[in-house]
């Protein structure tokens, strides 16, 4: 008799004779790549599905919500994939089967586990007709609780918009650009987004936006055109946002000079309340007909496991906030258009819910768009993945990219026209560039703390991605440290995410006695810091791509992870999850035999995928919104320059 346990800690002693134990975390690390991998892809597939299934009158979720033309599952199915716990629940779903076929029980139990975990395990045993010891339902009533909690938020929602009108109102009338005789070029940023580069020699101190950085600039020099800036969300992170930064986004008024940009709250008039709350009554009465629908149980559902009754939260969520949100930024954006009157717009996450709302209403009003990548497109990159019958989701008219390799992706998994995608490289790479060329390394690294003859490595990772917990070490964080530590003259310095808690990273160094890794304020200049260091470690950042424009090598941890590409190709060295980083470390920093290897590679990969990083992307992109404005007579070409 085969007996299989799952448990939340592993066990203290020996497993009984005939036994398995498998700690539910760590479940996952149990497969392979390739199934890793098609757990991953089943989890978007059950997405991309649920939108399919025939809910009412035969109709699918995709054909029961519009607004205005606009399906509304092009927003839903963002925060379904990835704000809910049902592709959770699939991915467990999905992964439990592959570990019943390879171990093949005769029993399995549930010890310890979660309500939820282990009624799916029992369900996936009732479907195998495996024979099952522990709970096949989870209570209800923290499930109940949270939808109550999601429709009263809802409703506030509502009021917020009110409220955000009357402010609008006491600023007096949004600023709009002076028509002087250029074309308006208008960049939709966020607000959380903003950096003031300190003063040096050779400039002053200016606001700067972080993806768009000297586009802007660059635009306002050509004598046709003139940008305008409109930010979206707090000032403040979501993650870093306390009770005060709450407070004063809901009590400050519109400065009257708006700095370098107007936040979109100024646009919000009657017509965007009005249309708003028609939206959220449309979208409620919907969410009251569909709730208790028996096609739900078969839309939550997977490989013969049904969650519809733990799912009922996520439906609440899906509709009850998401959908109401992107109507409102959807006609926030319909009164930007009508009183901004741009010739081209020009946004990056284009495909996150509030892009995907901004393109709308461009496309709608008949403004062209233009979308600058502005992070690693990846394959499972859910928001660009397009089936062959979603060619109706909002997407830009133009794509600038950095190099050839976003442009197979997009035209691939995105399905994106040829001809919208155009290649330029990344304007962050050209200051990358400048500063290797402006800035003193050596001062930098004095003033950082770093002694003549240390390495210096630099950790740039969102804590939640290096926290992650595995069997073997404990979480990955911790495992750096001692890794650091356990290395002659070597340092670190953790620069935090800036949406991220500050204070994440100071319990695991004050538990682990780290005396030679300090973490950075999460305001800090991530460039300014990759010109100081020697090596970067990370779990999926952009900056390790920014990292290797500086010739700087890259450790990836917690592998597989969306930088997979990076080690597969010789670019960057992988630390698997549960192996120590120390020797990868040690590799990265003192051997030059691999350094050397890490830099052909480097030159090959850089070719690829940001045109060789030869310091003309934000020109490019200029020439690009100059043509997009119908500046120029002819398109953009290829190689994303104007003929």
């Amino acid at each position: 008799m085969k007996r299989l346990v799952f448990r939340t800690a592993p066990p203290r002693g020996a497993p009984r004779p005939g036994e398995t134990v498998i700690v539910l975390e760590a479940a996952e690390e149990r497969l392979d790549a390739g199934a890793r991998d098609a757990v991953d892809e089943a989890a978007i597939a059950w997405t991309k599905q649920w939108g399919r299934v025939p809910l009412q009158d035969g109709l699918s979720f995709r054909e029961l919500l519009e607004w205005k033309g606009v399906s509304l599952w092009w927003f839903a199915e963002l925060f379904l994939h990835h704000s809910t716990e049902s592709p959770r629940y699939v991915r467990l779903i999905d992964t439990l089967h592959r570990l019943l076929d390879a171990e093949g029980p005769d029993e399995v139990e549930a010890d310890g586990l979660p309500g939820a975990e282990a009624a799916l395990l029992g369900r996936v045993c009732t479907a195998r007709g495996i024979l099952f010891h522990g709970p096949r339902r989870a209570p209800g009533w923290p499930r109940r609780w949270r939808v109550l909690r999601t429709s009263l938020a809802s409703r506030l929602n509502t009021l917020k918009a009110r409220a955000t009108f009357l402010k609008a109102a006491l600023g007096g009338p949004a600023p709009v650009p002076a028509r002087d005789g250029r074309d308006t070029v208008l960049f939709l940023s966020h607000a959380a987004f903003w950096r003031e580069r300190p003063a040096g020699d050779m400039e002053p101190a200016a606001a700067y936006e972080h993806y768009f950085d000297r586009l802007i600039p660059e635009v306002a020099r050509d004598p046709a055109l003139r940008p305008f800036v409109v930010a979206v969300g707090p000032r403040a992170a979501f993650r870093r946002r306390g009770p005060r930064e709450r407070l004063l986004d809901w009590v400050r008024l519109p400065a009257a000079d708006g700095g370098p940009y107007v936040h979109v709250n100024r646009y919000t008039n009657a017509a965007v309340v009005r249309e708003a709350a028609r939206g959220a009554r449309q979208v409620r009465r919907a969410w009251r007909a569909l709730r208790g629908s028996p096609a739900l149980l078969a839309a939550f559902s997977h490989r013969g496991v049904s969650f519809a009754d733990l799912a009922a939260p996520d439906l609440a969520g899906t509709m009850l906030l998401q959908l109401p949100w992107a109507i409102r930024c959807y006609e926030e954006m319909a009164q930007v258009l009508a009183a901004v009157r741009p010739r081209v717009v020009c946004l990056y996450a284009e495909s996150s819910g509030w892009g995907r709302a901004a393109l709308a209403a461009c496309r709608a009003m008949g403004v062209p768009s233009v979308a600058v990548q502005h992070g690693i497109v990846y394959p499972k990159y859910y928001s660009y993945r397009h089936d062959v019958d979603e060619d109706a989701c909002p997407r830009p008219d133009r794509t600038a990219v950095f190099g050839e390799a976003a442009g197979r992706l997009l035209r691939g998994m995105g399905r994106y026209p040829a001809h919208t995608l155009v290649t330029t490289g990344s304007p962050k790479f050209d200051d990358l560039l400048r500063g290797a060329r402006e800035r003193d390394r050596d001062s930098l690294r004095r003033r950082l703390g770093v002694r003549e003859g240390e390495r210096l490595v630099v950790v740039a990772s969102r804590f939640r991605a290096i926290r992650r917990t595995h069997q073997a070490i404990g979480t990955a964080f911790p495992a750096l440290v001692r890794a650091i530590e356990s290395l002659p003259d070597a340092r670190a310095l953790v620069k935090p995410h800036p949406a991220e808690p500050e204070g994440a990273y100071d319990g695991v160094l004050r538990r682990e006695g780290a005396r030679r890794v300090a973490v950075l304020p999460p305001g800090a200049d991530l460039v300014e810091v990759l010109h100081a260091a020697d090596a970067l470690v990370t779990v999926e950042s952009l900056s390790a791509v920014e990292a290797l424009v500086l010739g700087r090598p890259v450790v990836v941890l917690n592998m597989p992870t969306h930088l997979r590409e990076l080690v597969d190709q010789g670019v960057a060295l992988g630390v698997a999850a549960g192996e120590d980083p120390a020797p990868a470390l040690r590799a990265a920093l003192f051997d030059q035999a691999v350094r050397g290897r890490l830099a052909e590679a480097r030159a090959r990969y850089l070719s690829d995928f940001a045109m060789g990083v030869d310091g003309r992307a934000t020109a490019r992109i200029a020439a690009l919104l100059r043509a997009s404005a119908g500046r120029a007579e002819e398109t953009p070409g290829a190689d994303g320059m104007v003929g």
